[in-house]
């Protein structure tokens, strides 16, 4: 049996759109494991020349040792910033420098794991950003807000990986709840971004001036403009601008030149992340639990949450719209399986019901003596990240753990009361 490549796309394509394919589609192009099969295999074939990665030896095209550090004169690293092609100046001067070292130096292991998940996030962000018509090096600013990290938390409360305010992010169309965090869902974060930046730049006209607005809020940047008597451009106003955003705009240029040069510096994406490039997304109701996905799927909760960090608990809230789910590529071709077969609807049913008792039991029984656990630190972690993870305060880690610092070490033993089920 032959399939071409239109065919392929377009059996995935009413596949995957569960909640937009009637039963009648679905039993026609769901119709064996055998098809499953076929469109498995040739599916990951295509998207794997889509999302191909370089072996870190094709990368190393100047030959460096393992351990060498290149570090190159001014004029080099002005004159490459100079020959790239972008809408957003990318100036090279003495604030810029430092930041450069840092990527290129002291940070070179940090720089590792961005090059690693620029491959997968960074196609996500371009389409946006060219859909909307804007400059594709505003990706870029994802990199110095989180690094890359939909996960990433401030200590002042701003979340995902464009690090949106809550009540900022609800200007910009993301909800956030105690069980589902739409700042940590990248496409629609993405999008809240790029209205943002496209509102500054109606205001201001000049992209770092915009990017420095994105750090500091318009309001700063207005009252710089007016003592620099004026004038709309960055490095005129940037001794005006708090200090952290003075160095914000050098960041970006520093990122945008790492990104673009770190075969020249002997940087390559890291091997040791787990990154799963074959991943795909349907859409789901709150019919479902993560626990009853993840059993069905032969997953754990955690594995489907380290997919989609919008979800706060193992609840998918109710909600007018379904809600996206992604999942590496064979658990959505097995999901979409699954939700074809009525008797699995069914078994659905009967576990939500089951669900729902299980919520009325823990309701009635919220005064429970709580369980102390104890909780290691891997690496610097902050208590609202921590807070969050076992749904208790910020407040209650400090009181339990007699510290008065949002940021724990290395290496740290927390003590955590939880409530048992």
């Amino acid at each position: 049996m032959t399939i071409n490549l239109k065919s392929i796309l377009t059996i995935v394509f009413l596949t995957v759109l569960v909640g937009g394919t009637n039963a009648q589609l679905r039993n026609k192009f769901v119709a064996s494991e055998a098809s499953l099969a076929l469109i498995d295999s040739n599916t990951l074939k295509v998207r794997g020349k889509l999302f191909k990665q370089i072996p870190r030896g094709d990368l190393n095209i100047y030959g460096f040792d393992e351990y060498d550090v290149p570090v190159y004169a001014d004029s080099v690293y002005s004159y490459r910033l100079s020959i790239l092609e972008s809408e957003v100046p990318l100036d090279y001067n003495e604030y810029v420098k430092p930041y450069i070292d840092l990527y290129t130096i002291r940070k070179r292991k940090l720089a590792s794991k961005i090059l690693a998940w620029s491959n997968y996030y960074f196609p996500m962000i371009e389409e946006a950003l060219d859909r909307e018509k804007m400059p594709l090096e505003l990706k870029y600013l994802a990199v110095i807000e989180s690094a890359l990290n939909p996960m990433a938390t401030s200590p002042v409360g701003a979340a995902g990986m464009w690090q949106f305010m809550a009540p900022t992010g609800r200007i910009y169309g993301l909800q956030t709840t105690h069980i589902y965090d739409e700042r940590r869902n990248v496409a629609k974060a993405t999008d809240a971004a790029i209205k943002y930046l496209r509102n500054s730049y109606n205001l201001y006209g000049d992209w770092l001036l915009v990017i420095a607005s994105y750090n500091c809020g318009p309001g700063n940047v207005n009252k710089a403009i007016k003592r620099a008597g004026g004038v709309k451009n960055f490095w005129a106003v940037q001794q005006y601008l708090p200090r952290e955003t003075r160095g914000y705009v050098p960041a970006f240029i520093a990122a945008a030149y790492l990104m673009s040069y770190s075969s020249e510096h002997n940087i390559y994406p890291s091997e040791d992340l787990a990154i799963n490039y074959q991943t795909d997304t349907v859409s789901i109701d709150n019919r479902y639990t993560l626990a009853q996905l993840a059993d069905a799927l032969q997953m754990t909760t955690d594995e489907i949450r380290e997919y989609n960090p919008s979800f706060r608990k193992d609840i998918i809230p109710f909600t007018n719209a379904k809600i996206p789910l992604t999942l590496p590529y064979d658990k959505v071709i097995q999901f979409t399986k699954l939700t074809s077969d009525s008797s699995f609807k069914t078994h659905l049913d009967e576990n939500l019901i089951a669900y729902n008792k299980q919520v009325e039991f823990d309701r009635l029984h919220k005064n429970a003596k709580p369980k102390t656990i104890i909780y290691s630190t891997k690496h610097v972690e902050f208590l609202t990240a921590i807070a969050d993870k076992y749904d208790v305060t910020v407040k209650q880690l400090k009181q339990w753990n007699h510290t008065k610092s949002n940021k724990i070490a290395a290496g740290k033993k927390l003590k955590i009361k939880v409530n048992q089920g």
